[in-house]
């Protein structure tokens, strides 16, 4: 075995794995909703995605690595059984008063109705109706 490619490869993916400054923050803003979720614990939003304690057999993770935390944003199914298991809440008051509130719902709100009069728009043919 040649040690000296196999130790330039490991350098080679060591220098392709560094994230340049503000990767972080960029796959926040790419990848989470513009509105926090409303109707859940702020501390179960907290945990949403995070792993469990470092072991000391792990390596620490860098403070510029994309984390888990960072690319899956937490969304009412996913968060809404454990919030009401734990606080006794359920989210109807966050549908009914805090989500119509939001920036841009009366835009996705009412899009499900514009697909269903223009009959699926543009040129491809409407589903479910016959040619």
């Amino acid at each position: 075995m040649n040690f000296e490619r196999i130790a330039q490869r490991v350098v080679t993916r060591f220098l392709q794995a560094d994230q340049p400054s503000g990767a972080r923050s960029e796959a926040v803003r790419l990848t989470h909703p513009i509105n926090k979720p409303k109707g859940i614990d702020p501390d179960i939003v907290k945990e949403h995605a995070r792993g469990v304690e470092h072991r000391n057999d792990q390596l620490k993770p860098d403070r510029r690595d994309i984390r888990p935390e960072d690319v899956f944003a937490g969304t009412p199914n996913q968060m809404g059984v454990r919030n009401f298991a734990e606080t006794g809440r359920d989210l109807q008051k966050a549908i009914d008063k805090q989500i119509p509130k939001d920036k841009g719902h009366d835009t996705v709100y009412n899009l499900s109705q514009y697909l269903i009069r223009t009959e699926g728009g543009g040129d491809t043919p409407p589903v479910g109706k016959k040619l």
